[in-house]
């Protein structure tokens, strides 16, 4: 059962609450968001469980003025996650930062920013929320399965408020410091240093830690700020000012220029090396181009770092004849040991961050809830991304990585092409059921004591709901 199994994880974040009725409004809160229909607001949440017409002022007090931190539920999602499918050579992480549009500028948190949708002939602004995201990416290779993303943290990132245009000199100044000490980058870079304290507490000392990001994240402030044990791999420039160590025993550093990323991939005279990697539902040979021990004096510093070059991957076009290719990948990693099919690896499972905030955004509706206090504006939305990776676990625990016969069936017009893993629909559409259907929520749960069941989780009887 979905439910009872994701009542049993919550249960970790109970020392995050100062009481215990503050944790049971919570989690009921977050349950009946996870079910709601159409927007998903609290007040769609009390819509769900029934309870439209009552009073719900101490479950917004929850979010406004109890005290615990949204960072406190993610350390025990990531331990979870560790639990759930154990590392193999590291534990790969991906990290990116996604926004939502909020129409209301008074909104707390909110701020100017660029849209991600405008074309590149013309960058168009919008006004909402701005977050760094990092996920667990949980391989599921030797199952024929992809990989699965889940959340393991979740930090609001607004962007310094410029003063106007009356400010003074000192205020000008004092916004260029805090804009040098407020950007996306050092986020990422606190973010990676509690993971990997995450880490050492979950007994994964020994386990190197292997972040991969995209190119906003492949700089000076987060590669000089790696931790130990900790390993980046990252998208460049192709035109980036790469170098050999020097040669010698002398003070200098720098060695002879390498010609730029985009000259070696064109270069005939350097071969093509292929690796097996797990890639489109299947394992395919990946082409690429090595060159190790290499400095970047831009953004690496004195740290020697891995180029990796990816040829462009052909794909077709139903109804075209020719072949299209994606654009090719330039690669630096400072991970110079591991082989190179797991760094690929871990370069193409980082895609699925993407898929998962398209699933927060458009299937959760975060950023929907109608909360204005700085507060709320960071723990509501962190805490339904949140919950939604502790569902994300819970579904692989009790159903694995594939999409079982325990879920609804298919329309006919979907049973053409069999669906390796399940939805968010799915997994929504089976926890729904769960709360509606059982009276008791989990009845074996309750009488073995693994869980303790609030009296106001229990929801009205209604019928079944189907995958649509």
């Amino acid at each position: 059962m979905l439910a009872s199994r994701v009542i049993m994880l919550v249960q970790r974040w109970r020392p995050a609450f100062s009481q215990q009725r503050t944790f049971e409004r919570f989690i009921t809160v977050m349950l009946w968001l996870m079910c709601a229909f159409g927007r998903r607001t609290v007040t769609a949440a009390f819509g769900f469980a029934g309870r439209i017409q009552e009073d719900w002022s101490a479950e917004y007090y929850v979010f406004s003025r109890a005290k615990w931190e949204p960072d406190a539920l993610f350390k025990q999602v990531f331990k979870v996650g560790l639990l759930t499918k154990e590392p193999t050579r590291f534990i790969p992480v991906a990290i990116d930062d996604t926004g939502k549009r909020k129409c209301c500028k008074s909104r707390g948190q909110t701020s100017w920013m660029k849209d991600p949708l405008s074309p590149p002939f013309h960058v168009n602004l919008q006004q909402g929320l701005r977050w760094v995201h990092a996920a667990l990416l949980l391989r599921y290779h030797d199952q024929e399965q992809g990989c699965r993303a889940t959340s393991v943290a979740f930090e609001l990132c607004p962007p310094v408020k410029k003063p106007g245009k009356y400010a003074t000199e000192e205020q000008l100044k004092e916004y260029r410091k805090q804009k040098k000490h407020h950007n996306l980058s050092l986020t990422g870079a606190k973010i990676i240093k509690e993971l990997r304290d995450t880490a050492d507490e979950a007994g994964y000392a020994t386990k190197q830690l292997h972040v991969v990001v995209d190119g906003s994240y492949t700089n000076q402030n987060v590669i000089s700020r790696l931790p130990e044990r900790v390993d980046l791999t990252g998208r460049t420039s192709k035109r980036a000012a790469l170098h050999y160590p020097a040669i010698g025993d002398g003070r200098r550093v720098y060695g002879e220029r390498l010609p730029s990323p985009e000259e070696i991939r064109k270069d005939p005279s350097i071969p093509y090396k292929t690796a097996s990697c797990y890639f489109g539902g299947k394992f395919r040979e990946i082409r690429y181009k090595e060159i190790n021990r290499v400095l970047w004096p831009r953004g690496g510093k004195r740290r020697l770092l891995r180029l990796i070059i990816v040829a462009p991957i052909p794909y077709k076009v139903p109804g075209k004849a020719r072949k299209y290719y994606r654009e090719p990948a330039y690669l630096l990693s400072t991970d110079l040991e591991s082989p190179i099919d797991e760094i690929l690896q871990a370069y193409l499972d980082r895609w699925q961050i993407e898929p998962l905030h398209r699933d927060l955004k458009d299937g959760l509706g975060l950023g929907q809830a109608q909360v204005w206090s700085d507060k709320s504006v960071k723990r509501l939305h962190s805490a339904i991304v949140a919950m939604y990776a502790m569902l994300i676990l819970a579904a692989l625990q009790v159903y694995g990585a594939q999409r079982t016969e325990a879920f609804p069936p298919l329309p006919a017009w979907r049973n053409k092409k069999k669906r390796k893993r399940p939805s968010q629909h799915d997994l929504i559409t089976m926890l729904r059921n769960d709360l509606i259907n059982d009276e008791t929520l989990c009845p074996a749960a309750k009488e073995t004591g693994d869980v303790e069941m609030p009296p106001n989780w229990v929801l009205p009887a209604r019928e079944t709901y189907a995958a649509a």
